[in-house]
């Protein structure tokens, strides 16, 4: 039997580097910039590469009050705004529950959004809608990639802004295409509105927790494609 192929999909360049390292050999990573289109594009090249298995990897806003920043997430589905549901790979998620039992991941639904949620409002009304504890913009993009070409697909990741908090209108314009840092717009917001500097490095700290999950799920998990199989 072939060894299976995984492709990843993440919004960030900063996602990327802490998988990339743990990660099988012959395994794929394409980044779509926190973009509708570059995870459309991203996840048709994962395809094209020859990709045997899928995986959704990165930050994830909180829609569910009460999951603290650095909350892994490893969910059983991600809901897109139409209300369909795409099941993860059940043997998949199985393994990767076992593999990462010591971090405790909250296995319940994301929600997958072509569009930054950013304030409460949106927040608690997509919470509401989809009964989702966490939205992300890339999952439900390589689900529906993943249904069309049969293919097993698992999510991972990790809690930056709670629910509770609203973004700050500099984070949103922080990330290249490429999926790298803009830090020159970050810092035209600030010089434009230099009160979000509290609200934008309380996100830093967060993120922080954030990438230390999923930094520590990388490690425990990665070097086998989180049971992949």
């Amino acid at each position: 039997m072939s060894r299976a192929h995984l492709g990843v999909l993440v919004g960030l360049a900063s996602e990327a580097r802490i998988l990339s390292p743990h990660l099988p050999a012959g395994s794929a990573i394409k980044l779509s910039g926190a973009r509708l289109k570059g995870a459309e594009q991203a996840t048709e090249a994962l395809i094209a590469g020859g990709t045997t298995a899928l995986l959704s990897f990165g930050l994830a806003g909180g829609l569910a009050p009460g999951l603290p920043p650095g909350t892994l997430l490893l969910p059983d589905r991600v809901i897109d705004a139409s209300g369909i549901a795409y099941p993860t790979d059940e043997s998949w998620h199985e393994r990767a529950s076992l593999a990462l039992v010591e971090f405790q991941p909250v296995t319940q639904p994301i929600f997958g959004s072509d569009i930054p949620l950013a304030t409460l409002t949106d927040k608690q009304s997509w919470h509401r809608r989809s009964g989702a504890v966490a939205v992300d913009m890339e999952s439900h993009v390589l689900a529906r990639a993943a249904r069309r070409a049969g293919l097993p697909l698992l999510i991972i990741r990790a809690i930056a802004d709670p629910a509770e908090r609203t973004l700050p209108g500099a984070a949103l314009v922080g990330v290249r295409p490429d999926g790298r840092s803009d830090i020159l717009a970050v810092l035209s917001a600030l010089l434009r509105s230099p009160g979000q500097l509290p609200a934008l490095i309380r996100l830093g700290r967060d993120a922080g927790a954030a990438t230390r999950s999923l930094l520590g799920g990388a490690r425990r998990g990665g070097f086998d494609g989180f049971g992949m199989g």
